[in-house]
C-alpha cells in the first residue's frame, strides 16, 4: 500500500464502492473501511434502482442482485386517482441489497482496493490542520491508518461528517423515518410496476410503496417526515395493510418475512462537502432526492466523481479544500439545481391539500410526474386554468414561480 497516493473510504455501501472503483481506475491506492462485518445488512430501503445512475458511473448492476425488472410506476392520489408511467423496456430494477452491496464491494476489492471490515472510526488523524487518516477500533484494538484523502461514505449518521464539522446535526424535519416489510404470498396487480400512495392521513409528508420482487413477493414500506403525523411509521404502515382497499386486494394473504427500519436525510445536500484532506459522498453528503428519497443512483454518480477528483488531487500532492472543491463543482453542476428545486417543490406540496392533489392527478400524465420529480418544466398550466378550480390554479401559480410549469 503506497502511503503517498492513498485514499481511505469510510463506508462500503454503493457510494463507497463506486468511489473506490473510480479511484482505482485513476491509479490511486484505496482502503475501504466499514464498521459492519457484512455490508448490505440490515436492508433499510425499498431496493429500487434505476439504470441511469449506475450507467453514468460506468458500473454494471450485478446481475445476481436483480430480482425483477421495472418498467415504471403507478402513483395514487389521496382519493386513489391513478397516474401511470410505463415504458416498453425496463428502466430499472428491484434488487436484493444484500447481494448488490456485497458484489459492488467485491468488485472494488477485485480492482485492487483493500477492505477492512468490522472497523469503527473513532477519530481523525490530522497533520497541520489537514485530515491525514482515520483512527479505528478493530478487533478490540485502536489503530491509526494514514491517508492523503479520507472520503466519508458512511451514511446518514456519518461519523466523518461529524468529525470534520461538515455536518453537526439534523433537525427532526430533515429526516424521513422509514419502515418496511418484505412480504410473501402477495397478489400484486402490476408485477413490473412500482406503486406509490399519497395522502396526509395515510402517510404524512411521505408515501407508501409497494415494490414487486417476483414470485409473489414484495417490499411494502412507508416513509414519513420527522415531526409529521401522530403515529410511528410502523403504525401508519400496519394500518394501511389492515384497512386500505388496495392493500386488501393485494396483501390480504401476505405474510411478513422481514422488517426494515431506516432514516433518510431529505433536507438536501450539505452546504459544503469538502475540507482539507476529506470529502463526503452519498447519504453523508445529503445526496438524496428530497421528494422520492432515492439515493443509490446519485450516490454512485457522485462517488464516481469523488474518486476521480480525489485521485487527481493526491497525485498532484494538493489535497486542500480549494483543490477538492472541483468535486463539489462537478456534482453540483449535475444535480445541484435538481435537489434545490425538488426541496422547494416538496415544501409547496406539504402545504397542498389532499383535494388539490386529487385535482392535480386528473390533469397530469406519468411523464409529467417524472419531469416534476426531476425538477423539469411540465406543460399543464393551460389544463389547470381550464378547470377553473381556484386552489389548483393557485398551485399552478406557485409552480410557475418555481419555473416548473
Amino acid at each position: 500500500m503506497s502511503s503517498d497516493n492513498h485514499i481511505i473510504i469510510v463506508g462500503g455501501g454503493p457510494a463507497g464502492s463506486a468511489t473506490a472503483l473510480s479511484a482505482r481506475r485513476e491509479g490511486a491506492e484505496v482502503t475501504i473501511v466499514d464498521r459492519k462485518t457484512h455490508v448490505g445488512i440490515p436492508v433499510q430501503c425499498g431496493e429500487a434502482i434505476g439504470k441511469t445512475g449506475p450507467g453514468i458511473a460506468e458500473i454494471e448492476i450485478p446481475e445476481e442482485s436483480i430480482r425483477v425488472p421495472i418498467r415504471g410506476f403507478r402513483v395514487y392520489s389521496p382519493a386513489l386517482i391513478s397516474v401511470d408511467f410505463a415504458e416498453k423496456e425496463p428502466s430499472g430494477y428491484i434488487i436484493d441489497r444484500r447481494v448488490f452491496d456485497k458484489e459492488l464491494l467485491a468488485r472494488a476489492a477485485e480492482a485492487g482496493s483493500d477492505v477492512l471490515l468490522g472497523a469503527k472510526v473513532i477519530g481523525l488523524k490530522r497533520s497541520k490542520g489537514t485530515v491525514s487518516g482515520v483512527v479505528v477500533r478493530h478487533n478490540g484494538e485502536r489503530k491509526t491508518i494514514k491517508a492523503n484523502v479520507v472520503i466519508g461514505a458512511d451514511g446518514v449518521n456519518s461519523e466523518i461528517a461529524r468529525l470534520t464539522g461538515l455536518r453537526r446535526s439534523f433537525k427532526p424535519a430533515d429526516i424521513d423515518s422509514c419502515f418496511g416489510y418484505e412480504m410473501v404470498n402477495c397478489n400484486l396487480e402490476f408485477p413490473d410496476l412500482m406503486e406509490f400512495l399519497l395522502g396526509s392521513d395515510l402517510c404524512p409528508r411521505g408515501y407508501i410503496w409497494i415494490f414487486p420482487k417476483g414470485e409473489g413477493r414484495a417490499n411494502v414500506g412507508i416513509g414519513i417526515g420527522g415531526g409529521f403525523g401522530e403515529h410511528t411509521a410502523q403504525q401508519y404502515l400496519d394500518h394501511f395493510i389492515k384497512h386500505h382497499e388496495i392493500a386488501k386486494r393485494q396483501l390480504a394473504k401476505a405474510k411478513i418475512v422481514e422488517c426494515r427500519v431506516g432514516a433518510l436525510p431529505v433536507c438536501g445536500p450539505n452546504e459544503q462537502n469538502v475540507v482539507d484532506g476529506a470529502l463526503l459522498v452519498g447519504d453523508a453528503a445529503g445526496h438524496v432526492h428530497p421528494i422520492t428519497g432515492g439515493g443509490m443512483g446519485y450516490a454512485m454518480v457522485c462517488g464516481s466523481i469523488a474518486g476521480q477528483v480525489a485521485s487527481k488531487c493526491v497525485s498532484k500532492g494538493d489535497v486542500s479544500a480549494a483543490r477538492l472543491q472541483e468535486y463539489e463543482t462537478k456534482w453540483r453542476k449535475r444535480y445541484g439545481d435538481e435537489f434545490a428545486q425538488s426541496l422547494k417543490l416538496r415544501d409547496l406540496l406539504i402545504e397542498t391539500e389532499d383535494e388539490t392533489l386529487d385535482r392535480l392527478a386528473r390533469i397530469v400524465t406519468g411523464d409529467s410526474v417524472v419531469k416534476m420529480a426531476s425538477a423539469r418544466k411540465v406543460k399543464i398550466f393551460a389544463k389547470a386554468m381550464a378547470t377553473r378550480d381556484r386552489k389548483l390554479i393557485s398551485l399552478m401559480r406557485e409552480l410557475r414561480k418555481l419555473k416548473m410549469v
